[in-house]
């Protein structure tokens, strides 16, 4: 069995990962590099023989989940080669798509948590992780008698340390571990915010919650369940309701009926879109800016950088001298706060006296978690991925057998 790394030794996303045998070639992640945050997004420029161009070469593609750094290349790929993606996965991409007029992906195959999946002479079982992002997986892969775990992105250890362990047994060893690194840098988990979990989250936001009388606007990934399901989990506590836009509605596709749901901006006849729209629309169960600014509960909205449209009609149509000043909590990572579009939102806080706070937990394990996972299942070997380039020297400390890989460069493994 060999390892490749396309793309993903010195840099965060655009994770491209080959695994193989003699028989079989397999991709994991086919994802797109993360757009300059301060400056305007360019196209991908990937391309490798066999998997973007040329005759097809390769077996399957196996998708960790659904951020665009890790399948953002789904487009590039040769038809004719297998997909293989969570059903949750599966379906929040295709939500994307409707909403944004692009093709649906091509993913010709779902898979779940624990169950293995036989291709040729190799074996990929989905171990189910904890992320920013619902429906992630780590993947065991096997094959010539060799083991190697592909991390994806995860933030907690214990579940895939008794997983692997397990799907192990008895007298097997893990050959090679490939670990994302996002946050292996010392003292990053001493940022505020950062590695407290999605308790403090919820603690924190139920606590600002009661002190606030006025709107609270929540602006997060709308594909993070975990962070929605904390927001609302204080919201209930602070005896709010909670409020989702039909993009997000659809995202999560959940049917609490306690949520008021609502339209942020148009939605043509003619696009898909239309098609969640009107299954709301009939039920009676969607409102515009103006109705929902004026309903008397205690709201929290969530809300994206998208909708300035949608928040100065809000701002607008409340009434004002019986409400207190919104507050806007950011629950994002930091570095997003040097892209145009969340400037923006925050310059209009500021010209619309919304107060700001942070309150945000990251995706992404630590580096005592990372220790844990590499402690807990002892590797024959280490293999670094997903991590600013300065920061991956880091692992060294924490394995004896640590590979500096470059992308392109191919491990026999063992």
């Amino acid at each position: 069995m060999y390892v490749t790394v396309h793309r993903g030794t010195r840099q965060i996303g655009g994770n491209l990962i080959e695994i193989g045998t003699s028989q079989t070639r397999m991709l994991f992640d086919a994802g797109a590099n993360l757009p300059p945050l301060d400056g305007p997004k360019t196209e991908d420029s990937f391309e490798l023989k066999g998997l973007t161009f040329g005759e097809s070469a390769f077996d399957g593609v196996f998708l960790s989940h659904h951020h665009n750094d890790h399948c953002g290349l789904l487009g590039k790929l040769l038809s004719g080669i297998p997909v293989f993606a969570g059903e949750e996965t599966k379906r929040i991409l295709n939500v994307i798509a409707d909403f944004t007029d692009q093709p649906r992906p091509d993913i010709n195959f779902g898979f779940r948590d624990g169950r293995p999946l036989q291709l040729d002479d190799v074996r990929v079982t989905p171990i189910g992780v904890e992320h920013s992002a619902r429906d992630a997986y780590m993947f065991l892969i096997q094959a010539e008698g060799k083991n190697v775990l592909y991390t994806g992105d995860f933030r907690t250890s214990e579940k895939a340390i008794s997983a692997v362990r397990e799907l192990l047994g008895e007298g097997q060893k893990l050959d090679l571990l490939i670990t994302e690194g996002t946050n292996i840098r010392p003292g990053k988990e001493e940022r505020a915010g950062e590695f407290q979990g999605e308790e403090m989250v919820k603690r924190r936001a139920a606590g600002r919650m009661r002190l606030y009388q006025g709107t609270v606007f929540v602006l997060c990934s709308s594909a993070n369940e975990d962070r929605i399901q904390a927001i609302s989990t204080a919201a209930a506590w602070a005896g709010r309701t909670v409020c989702e836009d039909l993009f997000q509605s659809a995202v999560r596709n959940c049917a609490d009926e306690n949520i008021q749901r609502f339209v942020a901006s148009g939605v043509r006849k003619d696009s898909r879109a239309w098609l969640y729209f009107d299954k709301l629309y009939r039920q009676k169960a969607l409102v515009g800016a103006e109705t929902l600014a004026r309903l008397p509960e205690k709201k929290v909205i969530f809300v994206r950088t998208s909708m300035l449209a949608f928040l100065a009609k809000y701002m607008d149509a409340r009434s004002t001298e019986k409400e207190q000043s919104p507050l806007l909590l950011y629950s994002m990572w930091q570095g997003y706060k040097q892209t145009a579009s969340v400037k923006r939102l925050l310059d209009f806080c500021g010209e619309r006296g919304i107060t700001v706070e942070d309150l945000h937990t990251s995706g992404h394990a630590g580096r005592d978690t990372v220790k844990e996972l590499i402690d807990g299942l002892y590797p024959a070997a280490l293999l670094p991925i997903h991590c600013e380039a300065e920061s991956r020297k880091e692992f060294l400390s924490l394995h004896e057998n640590c590979l500096m890989l470059e992308d392109g460069q191919r491990w026999e493994v063992g």
